[in-house]
């Protein structure tokens, strides 16, 4: 996933006490101005057998607040998926 995002930065939540965290939330962020907020995983099942429920919000103000709370959150809560390299 990572590497067919690029050049954007895809996240996972970090292991707590050697567990993962259950963190169901989807969102995407495209130009500082539209969010994608889904139900739905990127996956093959919610693509094309799970009903599924999402919303794109155009306001600039909004997806830059988000991105802004994921940043402080980030260092705490995720790390960043790297990518393959071929």
């Amino acid at each position: 996933m990572a590497e067919w995002l690029a050049p954007g930065a895809v996240l996972q939540t970090k292991r707590f006490d050697g567990k993962p965290v259950r963190n169901h939330a989807k969102f995407v962020a495209i130009d500082h101005r539209f969010l994608v907020v889904t139900s739905a995983n990127f996956s093959w099942s919610a693509e094309y057998g799970n009903v599924e429920l999402g919303v794109v919000i155009d306001d600039g103000h909004l997806a830059e607040r988000v991105e802004g709370e994921l940043r402080v959150a980030e260092s705490f809560l995720y790390e960043r998926v790297s990518r393959a390299r071929h």
